[in-house]
């Protein structure tokens, strides 16, 4: 039996309505986590782009129908992605900036290329944003926390075929043209439709269980079940709730707040010269010194590139640098004492509240930044984020650090 396109269309349009409703509902129905909400977004997304498909196919809609279809194709596919992001606990907004930048190119494409009611018009663009999208997404599900997890594998897996299929489908639109036989024999719309139906059963049927197992773990976004290693030092994912949570109050009560990151520099170098037991030794000798000094109240906690980070509550901004300093030094310290065969060089960003805000992400992010920005420094260990680099006096450690 051999289906023409328009059928495969509207085979393809039913199965992401069913699958795609079922998880969107049962998104509605239930507390769910944020990394659910973004995929139930990338569903219905989905749901626009194959009914803006059908209607092509079946009407004389214009370049409009096609344009919809591909921009909200690509968004459904990026969307997937940005789901993975957050699953492993990473920020969202500056992807969700991209993949809404490439919807909008998307979409302009059909509009500059469209003529005699090509359903192809804009076509290359739609797909090399679905190739990209969907080979990140499957690189996502490689690290943090999804790689804890064998049900992520399954999503993995489609997402990489899904690249694959449109890498070639770029390819022979390029090189062959949307026109050519062979194109349309083995990566038309027909196929892709094939493609398309086997992708949202496998990545709803995977979606459900990842969140299902994730909440089951938390109970509820906001439960007070914590992810800690067996040194008592956070995960990253714990980290940053707890973080929002004591922002949250702080912003409240109009209280300073600060988070301090700790990175180590050169540790990959350490392991290619000295062997990985070095390289943890030194990991681990600066972990202690940063749970020996750390404030009682505060927060310690790392994130999946083995920085560590702090959210503590400092009496001025004068206080939470004099902390960074004094870490720094135990940790030079530590690390002279702990017999370790180099001492690499550490870098210790500090953000305020009163600088950077009480917005969580901004607030990490800033901190990260002012790391590498003293890791890349000769002069200074300690940067905050938003203040000069460079101490009035180095003597006093109130501004940096010397080395």
């Amino acid at each position: 039996m051999t289906l023409d396109p328009d059928t495969v269309k509207l085979i393809t349009a039913l199965v992401v309505h069913v699958a795609g409703g079922v998880f969107v509902l049962e998104t509605m129905l239930r507390k769910d986590d944020r990394a659910g909400r973004v995929w139930a977004l990338g569903f219905i997304a989905g749901m626009i782009a194959t009914e803006a498909f059908l209607l092509d196919a079946v009407t004389d809609a214009g370049w409009w129908a096609v344009a919809i279809g591909n921009a909200a194709w690509v968004t459904a596919i990026g969307l997937l992605w940005i789901g993975c992001r957050v699953f492993n606990g990473r920020q969202a907004r500056a992807t969700a900036i991209v993949v809404a930048a490439v919807a909008v190119i998307t979409f302009v494409a059909v509009l500059v290329d469209y003529s005699d009611r090509s359903t192809w018009s804009g076509a290359w663009v739609m797909f090399l944003g679905n190739a990209l999208f969907a080979g990140l997404g499957a690189a996502e599900t490689l690290r943090g926390a999804m790689r804890r997890t064998r049900t992520a594998l399954g999503l993995g897996g489609v997402l990489g075929l899904a690249c694959v299929f449109q890498i070639v489908r770029l390819v022979s639109a390029v090189t062959l043209g949307t026109d050519n036989e062979l194109f349309r024999e083995w990566v038309s719309s027909g196929v892709a439709g094939v493609a398309t139906i086997s992708l949202v059963i496998i990545a709803v049927v995977t979606a459900s269980v990842l969140r299902a197992e994730q909440v089951r773990l938390r109970g509820t976004e906001d439960s007070s079940l914590m992810a800690i290693a067996p040194d008592g030092v956070l995960l990253a994912p714990s980290f940053v709730r707890v973080l929002g949570g004591r922002l949250m109050r702080a912003n409240r009560r109009a209280e300073l707040f600060a988070v301090l990151v700790i990175s180590i520099d050169s540790l990959t170098r350490i392991a290619t010269a000295f062997g990985a037991d070095e390289a943890e030794h030194v990991r681990q000798a600066v972990r202690a010194a940063a749970r020996r000094l750390s404030p009682t109240t505060a927060a310690l906690g790392t994130d999946d590139h083995g920085q560590l980070m702090l959210a503590f509550q400092p009496s001025s901004p004068a206080d939470a640098r004099q902390l960074a300093a004094r870490m720094h030094r135990a940790m030079l310290d530590q690390l002279g004492t702990a017999g370790v065969p180099v001492v690499p060089p550490i870098g210790m960003g500090v953000s305020l509240t009163s600088i950077s805000g009480y917005d969580r992400d901004a607030l990490l992010e800033a901190a990260r930044a002012a790391a590498r920005r003293a890791i890349a420094s000769d002069d200074v260990s300690v940067v905050v984020a938003g203040e000069d680099e460079e101490p009035e006096d180095p003597a006093l450690g109130d501004q940096a650090v010397r080395r």
